[in-house]
């Protein structure tokens, strides 16, 4: 019965998320469907959900999801986004280039559907290097993309690292291969040959670096606290969004309503969801015997790290909803393989690729429709890329 509640659980809520039910309430849903099925009283869940909200881990993704949301908006609403982009043009003196990194950093402030933030002015560059609609499109979404395997403010990211307890810097670096593939495939299969624009320009001041310094300063600053000296992610956070109003010249009085509203509360709940769901699957006793019984049977562990998260990711059209929703299931199995780290970045590598090429993919479906294309032509020219992904995974299963 435990079991079946579980398989249960997932059809919910992957049923709920396409249905644009929030993953947070999805998740909530499942854990009671998980935790009455498992033999729990509504109490013993209330109780579970709220033991396994007050741990560390929990706290800190919560926290984290609140004020990495806050801080995008406050890029965007004091205008450090669009001086980042004009600042971007001057500096680098390159089309190529440029078009590149447009949709990367408009990526690092993590808007749902944001790529068609990214659109006008990719599209303004393609028309220059006389590209064809469905390659700017793909240009769009695997440059904003292509990233997300090693920028630790992904929501999907810091969500990883709270279920499986990783060291950060480990999944970092073991994801590095991961996104240079991918962007050095993109490269070669977008803009390889492609003769360059801008050189002509002129050559950029100090004074050029020293604005899109300031412009990109909320990010770096906010990354170089947690990565290089290993901050706590809300605290470097709550710096960025310092540097940000300091660029920004915002008045003190504004703060508190810009805090307030820049707070993503769908992202604040997705995260109450996960931990939830976590703790409520790790009181399922039977749950780490079928896993075993699995692998018993002879389903290779790093198949099942690798089937699950892409499903999930394919129907659920979001990498933090597929992670969610497959890691606490998985996590079992990994570690009673010793395949903790393999597997996450199996599991994390999979899922982004089927939420990457999801049809229902909101950042897809959005940039289909501003470049008019045909869905089928866009998928072809993902073919090299994807494919660089799934070799580079191959080579870390032997290294890992």
């Amino acid at each position: 019965m435990a079991i079946a509640g579980i398989a249960i659980a997932f059809i919910v809520i992957t049923l709920l998320v396409q249905r644009k039910v929030p993953l947070g309430p999805a998740l909530l849903t499942g854990a009671a469907i998980v935790g009455l099925t498992s033999g729990k009283n509504p109490l013993e869940i209330i109780t579970i959900a709220y033991h396994g909200l007050l741990e560390p881990a929990s706290i800190n993704l919560i926290l984290t999801l609140g004020m990495i949301s806050m801080l995008g908006s406050i890029m965007q609403k004091e205008s450090l986004l669009s001086r980042m982009v004009g600042s971007l043009q001057t500096v680098l003196r390159s089309t190529k280039l440029t078009i590149m990194f447009v949709p990367s950093i408009i990526g690092t402030l993590l808007v749902t559907g944001g790529a068609i933030m990214s659109a006008p002015t990719v599209e303004e560059l393609g028309k220059e290097l006389d590209l064809p609609p469905e390659r700017m499109a793909a240009i769009n979404l695997l440059f904003r993309h292509g990233w997300y395997f090693v920028y630790p403010l992904m929501p999907a990211f810091v969500m990883v690292t709270s279920i499986t307890g990783l060291e950060l810097n480990r999944l970092l670096v073991a994801q590095i291969p991961l996104s240079v593939a991918v962007l050095v495939a993109g490269y070669f299969t977008f803009l390889h040959g492609v003769p360059d624009k801008g050189k002509d320009k002129p050559a950029p001041t100090a004074a050029d670096v020293g604005r899109l310094t300031a412009y990109t300063a909320p990010i770096w600053v906010s990354l170089t606290l947690t990565v290089a000296f290993g901050l706590p992610f809300p605290v470097a956070l709550l710096v960025g969004m310092g540097v940000a109003f300091a660029v920004a010249r915002v008045a003190v009085s504004r703060i508190p309503m810009l805090l307030y509203k820049g707070i993503n509360w769908p992202i604040v709940l997705s995260g109450v969801g996960i931990m939830v769901f976590k703790a409520v699957t790790s009181q399922v006793d039977a749950l780490p015997v079928l896993i075993e019984n699995m692998l018993a049977a002879g389903l290779p562990a790093r198949a099942l790290f690798v089937i699950l998260p892409f499903v999930a990711g394919i129907v659920s059209a979001s990498n933090t909803s597929a992670l969610g929703l497959t890691l606490p299931l998985l996590l079992p199995a990994m570690q009673s393989t010793d395949l903790v780290l393999f597997g996450t970045v199996a599991a994390y590598t999979s899922s982004f690729v089927g939420y990457f090429a999801s049809p229902l993919h909101l950042c897809q479906v959005l940039t289909l429709a501003h470049f008019r294309c045909d869905i089928m032509k866009l998928y072809r020219e993902y073919l090299y890329p994807i494919l660089a992904i799934s070799v580079t995974l191959l080579a870390l299963g032997f290294i890992l």
